[in-house]
Order: C-alpha cells, then structure tokens, then sequence
C-alpha cells in the first residue's frame, strides 16, 4: 500500500465507491421488485374486493328488489314479466357462484331456494304468505349470505394491509444490507487512511462522518433531523466524490421520504375505507413508479366504489319516494273513513229540519220565514260539510319546499283529521302542551308522520278492545330539541326488538287492513328529512313513541 501512488489509492477508493454505488443501485432495483410484487398482490385483493361488489353484491341487492317488486305488485301479468328477469338473475347468479371466491354455496342455494318459494306464493296469488317469506326467512337468508360477501371483501382489505406492512418491513430490511455494504466500503478507506497526507485523512473522516449520519437516518428516517451532507472544500478527487455521495444521499432520502409518505397515506386510507368512510384518497407523489400506480389503482377502486355507492343511495331514495306515494294511498282510505265520521252529525242535522219541515207542511200552515231559516240552517251545515273536504284535501297535498311552521299547530292539524274517528271509538284524546315552536322543515309531512302514529295507536285499541281506551300527546321545547311524545293504553307492544316495528312492510294486522307502511315513513320523514329522532318504549300499560325534532 506505502508503494501506491495517491492517483492509485484514489483509483482503488473510486472502485470501492463504484461497487458500493452498484451495491446501492442492485438493492434499490431490488426493492422496486419487490415493491411490484407486493403492489401486483395489493392490487389483485383489490380487484378482486370491486368483483365481490359489483359482481355478487349488486346483484342480490337487485334481485332482492325486484322480488319485493313482485310481492307487492297486484297485476299477474306484471308478476310474470318480473319473474322472467328474476329468473334471468338467477341464472346469471348461478353460473357467478359457481367461480371459486371462497364462500359456501350453500348459502347462494338456500336463500334461492327461499326465493323460488316467495315467487311461487306471489304467482298464486297467495300474498299473504309472500308477504309473510319475504319479511321474514328470506330476508334473513338474504342478509346472511350479505354478510359473508361482505366478511370475504373485510378479508382482502385486510389481505392488502398485511402486504403493505410486508413491503415496509422489506423495505428496512434491504435497508440494513445498504448499511453493511457501505461500512465494508468505511473499512477499505480506513486502511488507506494511513498511506494519504493529514488533509485525506480528514477529508476521508470527514466522508466517513457524513455517511454514518445518513446510516442512522436510514435507522429511523421520519424522527432524524441532523443534516447530512459531507462538507469537503476542495476541488480534488475526494471533493468530487464527496459531491456524488451528497447528491445520492439527497435522492435516496427524497425518494425513501415520499415513498414512505405514500405507504403511510395509503394505509390510513385503507383503514378509513374499512371504517366506512370513502371521501378520503390517497394525495402524495412517491418516487416509486410501482407505488403511484398502485396509489392510482386505489383511488380508482374508491371513486368507483363511492359511485356505486351513490347510485344505490339514489335507487334507495326512488323507492321510499314510492313507499311515501303508497303510504299516502293508504291513507287516503282512512280518509274516506274520516270523513264519513266527520259527516255523520251534520247528515242527522239536515234530517231533523227536513223532518220538521214535513211534519208542519202536513198538520199546519208552513210559515215562509220559518222556511227561509230552515233553508239557510242547512246551507251553513252543507257549507260546513265541504269545509270538512277541502280540509282533508289540504291535509294530504304534498309540501313542495322547506318553510317554518309551528309544531302545535301541525299536531292539531293531524288531530283534526282523526277526531271524528277517535270520537267514534270512543277513544279519550288528552293534548298537554307546555311550549310550542317553530321549526324549520316539511310541515304536511310532519303532520302525516304525527297522524300515522296516532292512526297506529287507534288501531291497537279498537283491536285489543281496550277498557276506556287514551291517547295522550305532550309537546315540550328543550335546549336542542321539541319534543313531542305521544302515549296509548293499549298494553305495549308484543315484541324483543320493538324497532323493528319501523321497518317497511312489516305489520302486525291482517293483509287487508295494514300495509306496514306507516310507521317506516314516520321515521323516514323524522329522521332522513327533518335531522330528528324517533324512538318506542314499553311504559306501564301501553307504548310511548318519542319524535324530538331540531
């Protein structure tokens, strides 16, 4: 080594760094491989996760409807146009099944099975029962073979997780190698430090110093804050080299900090997506060309999955728009019945003075101003008797826009359509209203919400044939919301789960006496279109349904 030359040495140092520089650039190809790998498996769980969705999901989501479609439609010839398309669903759904994806397909043939028996019930006209299989056993096939779509997708989220924490680990792994090759290189230079002038040998120090520090903050890039570049003054072979190894140092931490930013974003995405939540992509640039693929492949899997998504909340609101229309039919019918309720008294009015009028025409003279006032008596009670309609009508016109109205006067509004009824049934209605207010909504729908309640609560006591039957209704303001409550006596509900009376179409009465409509658009109305609340409880000797309403 002493019979060198410096030119000689510095040849040596140059292979030495020329190796290391190979080393580096062997182990940087090395974890782009194996970036790539691990994206392409990212990648496969992903897409595998849109085909659950798109291709099992959606289907039964649609099935499902179109089956309820049939159940609920009244013309045969309808059902049977609907039972060609269900049955070319579930062809199509058979052969998808048949696709090994890791799920039981017994679950696909029981709740077909189910399904083919609620189609057969609704073809013969046995709606009752399909009713009944659709509400009950089929939806609960339904749901279960859902949830294990859904528990399969949970898996190849989670599957993606694991593969991103195995490229970290890589990652830190090929790191360690880096640190060992470029300590060997740290040995080689430490042996010609004894043959070059004091000026080398700080130089080489000084090399040596700026590399140890980009060694620990390969150990823990994130917390480091020392800086790394390896000051050299000079303008000889060392100075250059030094150069090169600053700007390497610079483009290897740049690209470890962006590619590491990248990861960390990507998994806080996946773990919001898992959360349920899909607004949040994944915004930072990695130097990896595997990596931002893989960024863009995510973020088009999420849009693509918020698109889906809101195309089913779209559907989903289509159809309670139509569940509200049947609801209002529904209560058309009650309305007949109100009015026939409401015109009862005024009919017997009429009677009476025509009664009068032909016992005095037949034993007496009829006086022409007892005549005239007999006439005008029943103008103003046929007036009254229209007044009755137009009542009615206003009531179940639709609310186009939002406006302030007042929450008594809303209640009362729905009282005076079922009064005459509750009179009828001799059912005792108590008002207790400590404060009224005015609130910001849908006041038509508000008062048809309140009404349905009170409508369902009418129905539980003439059934039961409740002894004194009560309807009690309290309104009373707090800090954040008006609360209205509304109590029967008629012996509460006869159910565990007492919220799943809000469900659509489920009902307690006979086929032709309910829809089991009513109460799912009260709390459609309250809680998706008025930000409120709506609850049920047992108390004492009867039910007790809570609105609260900003």
């Amino acid at each position: 080594m002493n019979n060198l030359k410096i030119r000689q040495k510095f040849l040596i140092l140059a292979v030495s760094i020329l190796i290391s520089i190979f080393f580096i650039t062997w182990l940087a190809f090395k974890i782009n491989q194996d970036s790539l790998r691990n994206s392409n498996s990212i990648i496969i769980n992903f897409q595998d996760t849109q085909k659950i969705q798109s291709f099992y999901i959606e289907d039964l989501f649609t099935l499902r409807e179109m089956i309820l479609s049939l159940v609920i439609s009244p013309n045969i010839k309808y059902k049977k146009q609907i039972n060609k398309k269900i049955i070319s669903i579930m062809n199509n759904l058979d052969e998808k099944f048949l696709v090994k994806i890791n799920i039981n397909n017994k679950y696909w043939d029981d709740y077909k099975n189910i399904a083919l028996q609620t189609i057969n019930y609704s073809l013969k006209s046995d709606n009752k029962d399909a009713l009944f299989n659709t509400s009950t056993i089929e939806r609960k096939k339904f749901y279960i073979l859902i949830d294990k779509l859904k528990k399969l997708q949970s898996q190849k989220l989670d599957s993606s997780e694991k593969n991103i924490a195995y490229l970290k680990k890589r990652i830190d792994k090929n790191n360690l190698y880096l640190i060992f090759g470029v300590l060997t290189i740290g040995l080689i230079g430490l042996l010609l430090d004894f043959t070059v002038m004091m000026k080398l040998v700080k130089d080489i120090e000084t090399v040596q110093k700026g590399l140890s520090n980009f060694f620990d903050y390969l150990k823990n890039p994130t917390d480091y804050k020392n800086p790394l570049n390896i000051n050299i003054k000079s303008n000889d072979e060392l100075g250059l080299m030094s150069t090169a190894i600053n700007e390497k140092v610079k483009q290897i931490k740049d690209n470890l900090n962006d590619d590491y930013e990248l990861i960390k974003e990507a998994t806080n995405t996946l773990n919001s997506l898992k959360q349920g939540y899909l607004g949040k992509r994944v915004i930072k640039e990695g130097k990896s060309k595997e990596l931002n693929t893989l960024k863009n492949v995510m973020n088009e899997a999420i849009d693509s999955l918020e698109n889906q998504i809101q195309k089913e909340i779209k559907h989903r609101t289509n159809q309670e728009k139509l569940m509200m229309q049947q609801s209002k039919l529904a209560a058309m019918g009650e309305m007949i019945g109100n009015i026939a309720h409401q015109w009862r008294q005024p009919l017997s009015e009429i009677n009476a003075i025509l009664m009068e009028l032909e016992t005095i025409s037949k034993y007496s003279d009829l006086q022409k101003d007892h005549l005239l006032e007999s006439i005008r008596s029943c103008n103003t009670i046929t007036q009254h008797m229209s007044n009755t309609i137009n009542d009615f009508q206003n009531f179940f016109k639709p609310t186009k826009s939002k406006n302030d109205f007042s929450i008594l006067q809303s209640c009362k509004k729905a009282i005076s359509i079922i009064s005459a009824s509750l009179h009828n049934n001799r059912i005792k209605l108590l008002f207790d209203v400590q404060e009224d207010n005015i609130i910001y909504g849908y006041s038509s729908e508000f008062s048809h919400a309140i009404l349905n309640i009170i409508s369902n609560a009418q129905d539980v006591l003439v059934s039961r044939r409740i002894k004194n039957p009560l309807i009690k209704i309290s309104i009373k303001v707090g800090k954040k919301f008006t609360v209205i409550k509304i109590y029967d006596n008629a012996g509460g509900i006869y159910l565990d789960d007492k919220n799943i009376i809000f469900e659509p179409y489920f009902t307690t009465k006979h086929a032709k006496q309910g829809t089991g409509i009513g109460l799912y658009m009260t709390k459609t109305i309250i809680e998706d279109n008025m930000q409120g609340f709506v609850s049920v409880k047992n108390i004492k000797d009867g039910a007790l349904f809570t609105v609260k309403v900003k």
